[in-house]
């Protein structure tokens, strides 16, 4: 049988073109039709299959055309039913009828408890001011208009004039689809939620129509018509004609970490990045030899990657094969640091169909993968390779002769070399994989294009590959890749644009800002932890401020998060895909300081002591993506940035979502795996707080309270420390001590070591000490009858007044005396001089 996977995936993707055409001039036609005669124009004659399958894919379409049985129009029919019958859930009192105007709904209005009151995302092509934003906001404030379709359907005549679809890659067509429709619904029925995107739609069509292709040609199937047909498809519905496949990458942490303290910005970025790259490449060389393209990846990042496959004895094999040789790939290259563990299931059209039945719904199939990957990760390696592992003379622990120990990995190696370049210059000598991960991480700053080459490079990085053949990564400019030799490469991964190509495998999404000295030089850690409190001259702690993040429960929330009525493939990767546009698209413009959304000018940046922000960060992001994040910088402004973070996410959430984050602040020359490894700690820390969606600050400390010994940290929810300890603690006392005064301030004059006196009589007081608690607030009565200023001094009585009492009062409340503890901290950091000891 001739091989039309290609074909018919991009007949499903193209099967909907239609709508877009419609919506942006009505006409009294179908938008099959439509859609047929706007591909005509780019497909020519050789298209003819093309557009025809694309054009005949509802009932009455293949009633009048009646095509034979064996035409891939069936299939693409069959395919959109799935999808839209998976998707396509009725909400109760509302009114049956279409609105043209309808703009696509967020995810998060069926996410947890679908929300009464709907959000809605503006229509517009995806790259459209890409340094903004795309908050959703309440439904009717924005309407889909013609012009805006006007615009979409321009877009893709552009692109398909340039070239047709015929002469397109799979992977290069979804992605003009993805910058063209993410933002157009896929149905605009008025008693349907319409949170589905054009582009998600399309995509799960060409992956169930792909699947059921690899399917029906395995078993030797060729009358389409048949088996797509009722009431024949509703019995192959109940086929397990599908495989769900996972994928989980062990060890990151541990990979990611592991860098020395000299250039370990550029380490860490390159190190994640990598992963990063590794995930999308071990999926794509899966989806390759399986005969499909990037339609059957539902989700991809943070280490895992979900995929639809045609459960067939060859996806199998593939698929055991994979497992293994990534694995000894694994062993080989980095030792047991990395494991890749796969995990697959079969399942039936129907299970994707489920509205009610929990037990039966993709709920439980997301359920049974993540049983089976936990399996595995605990019992990682076959026989032989264990055999392997302990065997002193197996290629694993063998010594290379005349080598010695890499100073970073610690594997051995002949081919040692000095680490980093002349301005990180560790002294310590590194094999050619750490180099290379240092390298890259310089590389991800300056360079958009990554090569997956099949020939050999010095110094490059590795890649598995599953046909056995030397994989290198190499990190150019676009313009070195249009000159390098196209037989070598194997594929093509850009980063933050959308870039085409027949070799094209993705445009990948990259939190990549930095602050830089000089055009193309990061600060280093030293020269960040300078800039708090706004510049060298300026007073601050000269401390690093490192922050640690992660969504909370995001696990949960892919089984569970989504009601069971709502439940299909199309809203999780609709899910995951938001999430990914969030950390590693959106962090880039939070970081710049853009955290208004589009059409907005009313948001502010958060401000810890009072001044007017404006402007971007002086922070690092090491890592962004997935569900978590890693950031670097200067004390002050990384903490005010946690906060944009936290409410741009909840905004883009509904509140649906949220994280918890460690943040420590460390002298800038501190190890950076020590550094790392505190605020994880913290971040840990912060969830261990009932709820979670709480931040932990400073660091992990033993505490001497009454009686009692314990070890903790300032913690509190975003709430508590926004509304709290800035809110009202922070702001309080600037409005009352002069802290920073100036000639003729009438504030309570307020020096350090009054705030220190006051810190150390709060942190010693415990609520479980009822005299120790006594003894304090006389002892705090004290310091603060001291600060009363003289009776002729009116503004100064003014203040001392209120400071008197309210101080009182906040001492006398276990939460109200640690927010006004960490208010002081926070205080007494910013009024530091650079060079103080402490």
């Amino acid at each position: 049988m001739e091989d039309k996977g290609a074909l018919i995936e991009k007949a499903a993707l193209l099967h909907d073109i239609g709508k877009v055409i419609l919506r942006a001039d009505p006409m009294r036609e179908t938008h099959s039709k439509v859609g047929a005669d706007f591909l005509k124009q780019f497909v020519g004659s050789e298209g003819c299959d093309l557009w025809y399958a694309a054009g005949h894919h509802h009932a009455a379409d293949i009633k009048n055309a009646n095509p034979p049985a064996d035409d891939l129009s069936y299939i693409v029919y069959e395919a959109d039913n799935l999808a839209a019958a998976a998707d396509r859930r009725k909400e109760e009192d509302a009114s049956a009828g279409f609105s043209a105007t309808q703009c696509l709904e967020s995810i998060f209005n069926v996410f947890d408890t679908p929300s009464a009151d709907k959000s809605v995302f503006r229509l517009r092509p995806l790259m459209q001011n890409e340094e903004l934003m795309q908050y959703p906001v309440e439904k009717g404030a924005v309407q889909a208009d013609r012009s805006g379709y006007q615009e979409i359907k321009q877009q893709l005549e552009v692109n398909f004039r340039k070239k047709s679809p015929v002469d397109m890659s799979v992977n290069e067509l979804l992605s003009i689809l993805e910058a063209s429709v993410s933002y157009v619904p896929s149905s605009t029925a008025t008693d349907e939620p319409s949170d589905v995107s054009l582009y998600d739609h399309v995509k799960l069509t060409a992956a169930y129509a792909v699947a059921m292709y690899r399917y029906f040609a395995a078993h030797g199937i060729t009358d389409y018509r048949t088996h797509c047909w009722l009431p024949k498809a509703q019995e192959m519905r109940r086929e397990k004609m599908f495989l769900l496949v996972s994928c989980d990458l062990s060890g990151i942490q541990q990979f990611i970490y592991t860098v020395p303290s000299k250039g370990a910005l550029k380490s860490l970025r390159g190190r994640s990045f990598y992963l990063d790259l590794m995930l999308e490449h071990i999926a794509d060389e899966i989806l390759t030899a399986c005969g499909a393209g990037r339609s059957a990846l539902i989700y991809a990042g943070g280490g895992h990657f979900y995929m639809l496959l045609p459960n067939i004895e060859e996806t199998v094999q593939i698929l055991q094969e994979a497992e293994c040789s990534l694995n000894r790939w694994f062993l080989e290259n980095f030792g047991t640091r990395l494991f890749a563990a796969l995990a697959w299931t079969p399942c039936a059209a129907e299970t994707f169909m489920q509205q009610e039945n929990v037990a039966a719904g993709v709920g439980n199939v997301f359920r049974t993968l993540a049983q089976m990957l936990s399996e595995k990760k605990l019992c990682r390696y076959e026989p032989d390779e264990l055999a392997a592992l302990f065997a002193p003379e197996s290629a694993y622990n063998a010594v290379a002769e005349g080598g010695r120990e890499c100073g970073v990995c610690h594997i051995s190696s002949r081919a040692l070399a000095p680490y980093g370049d002349d301005e990180d210059a560790s002294g310590a000598e590194a094999c050619v994989n750490c180099r290379g991960l240092y390298r890259l991480g310089k590389a991800v700053l300056g360079e958009n294009v990554f090569l997956v080459r099949s020939d050999a490079w010095d110094d490059a990085l590795p890649l598995p590959s599953l046909s056995g053949a030397s994989y290198s990564l190499i990190a150019c400019s676009k313009e070195e890749a249009e000159r390098a030799d196209k037989e070598a490469i194997v594929r093509i991964y850009v980063k933050n644009s959308m870039v085409t190509g027949p070799l094209l495998a993705t445009r990948l999404w990259l939190g990549d800002y930095i602050t830089r000295s000089t055009p193309g030089v990061a600060l280093d850690f030293s020269a960040l932890a300078a800039r708090s409190g706004g510049g060298e001259d300026a007073a601050s702690i000269r401390r690093l401020g490192v922050l640690r993040a992660d969504v909370d429960d995001l696990g949960a929330a892919f089984i569970a998060g989504i009601p069971p009525k709502y439940a299909t493939l199309s809203r999780m990767a609709a899910l995951s895909r938001q999430l990914s546009l969030f950390f590693k698209r959106y962090m880039n413009s939070l970081c710049a300081g853009r955290v208004n959304g589009i059409g907005e000018r009313t948001q502010r940046q958060f401000s810890l002591f009072g001044e007017e922000r404006c402007g971007a960060r002086s922070v690092h992001i090491v890592y962004s993506g997935g569900d978590d994040f890693f950031l670097v910088g200067a004390w002050d402004d990384l903490i005010e940035l946690a906060v944009d973070v936290r409410c741009a996410f909840a905004r883009f959430t509904g509140g649906k979502l949220h994280f918890s984050a460690g943040i420590g602040l460390f002298p800038p020359k501190m190890p950076v795996s020590a550094m790392a490894r505190s605020a994880g700690e913290l971040e840990d820390f912060a969830k261990s707080l009932p709820g979670k969606d709480a931040v932990a600050l400073f660091g992990i400390e033993t505490q001497q309270r009454g009686q009692k010994t314990r070890a903790g940290a300032p913690c509190y929810s975003w709430k508590r420390f926004i509304d709290g300890v800035c809110g009202e603690k922070l702001v309080f006392l600037r409005t009352h001590f002069a802290i920073d005064a100036e000639e003729g301030d009438d504030r309570l004059f307020c020096g350090k070591g009054l705030l220190y006196r006051m810190m150390n009589l709060l942190a010693e007081t415990s609520e479980d000490d009822a005299a120790c608690e006594r003894i304090n607030l006389a002892r705090f009565a004290y310091v603060l009858a001291r600060m009363k200023p003289k009776q002729e001094d009116r503004s100064g009585m003014e203040h001392y007044n209120i400071v008197r009492t309210q101080l009182y009062t906040w001492f006398k409340t276990h939460t109200d005396r640690d927010e006004l503890l960490t208010a002081l901290r926070l205080q007494v950091y910013r009024m530091r001089e650079k060079g103080e000891k402490i």
